[in-house]
């Protein structure tokens, strides 16, 4: 595939590539196109994949044969952009037609959302050591008893009340580069899910927003928060647990496989063990926070 390219990485969360294709591979594309869609286009008197191309042609129409010639084009020079560039996109790109004149070149502007990068980790080990002195200073009452608990007791909810209090300080200490686009996906996902399930209870957009006291803007930029909080926490986790050389063994999830209650639904944990993975690496790397 011919083509040529302006690699931009003024932002470096999101590249933009504006690519050149001349003409004879428009063309080109378009030819095989034709003759795909011939192979399944239905043409009055000729049975599928029979009809002679001009006539599929005209059923097919000019603007249907330039998508899916299109189509073709970007795949291919998408693919060969991410080998060029040694790319590593977090995301599908965003393409953008720029200019597409008849008989003669076009230009498509590709942005590609890289994966989001911590850029600053906070001092994980200080902040533990300093929510823990804090803890020890308190005294925590238990609604029901007529006595105080004190923090060496290591209670289950006074472990998971350090490990909240790590997690929620190093989400305020730590920066994250995240791509506006990542964050324009996820929004949107969000948004549309939230939705759908506004009116499958009923109410309308406009009666659930002044119940929460919320505008459609301040709804979006309350969703981009979580979501950038949201980003950030997984990966501050998975950078303490790339240091710290937390694991996942065998064994780890062998624990996991041992909770199916048949052959069939251990095969399927065992297909999505990748997520058990990440599950458990994230506790680890928790429980690893709170023995700090």
């Amino acid at each position: 595939m011919q083509f040529t390219d302006k690699l931009d990485k003024s932002t470096p969360s999101t590249y933009k590539i504006e690519v050149t294709i001349p003409w004879n591979e428009i063309d080109s594309a378009k030819t095989k196109a034709l003759a795909t869609l011939a192979k399944t286009t239905t043409v009055k008197g000729y049975r599928p994949g029979k009809a002679p191309l001009n006539l599929v042609k005209e059923v097919i129409g000019d603007q249907k044969l330039l998508e899916e010639a299109s189509k073709e084009v970007l795949t291919a020079v998408y693919q060969e952009l991410i080998k060029k560039h040694s790319l590593k996109p977090f995301l599908d790109p965003r393409i953008s037609l720029l200019k597409a004149p008849q008989g003669t070149e076009w230009v498509f502007r590709f942005e590609l959302a890289l994966a989001p990068v911590i850029t600053k980790l906070a001092d994980y080990k200080k902040i533990a050591k300093e929510i823990g002195g804090e803890l020890k200073k308190e005294d925590i009452w238990v609604p029901g008893k007529n006595k105080e608990v004190k923090v060496e007791d290591k209670t289950k909810d006074l472990r998971n009340k350090k490990i909240q209090l790590i997690f929620d300080r190093l989400i305020k200490q730590s920066e994250l580069e995240l791509s506006p686009l990542i964050l324009e996906v996820e929004v949107s996902r969000r948004l549309t899910s939230l939705y759908d399930e506004i009116k499958q209870l009923g109410l309308s957009i406009e009666r659930y927003l002044e119940s929460k006291k919320l505008t459609p803007e301040s709804l979006k930029k309350k969703l981009e928060q979580e979501t950038a909080d949201l980003y950030k926490s997984e990966f501050v986790l998975e950078q303490i647990a790339d240091k710290e050389k937390i694991t996942i063994e065998d064994k780890d999830l062998e624990t996991i496989y041992k909770q199916a209650k048949s052959d069939k639904e251990k095969a399927l944990y065992q297909q999505n063990a990748y997520v058990y993975v990440r599950l458990l690496r994230k506790q680890k790397t928790l429980d690893f926070l709170a023995d700090l």
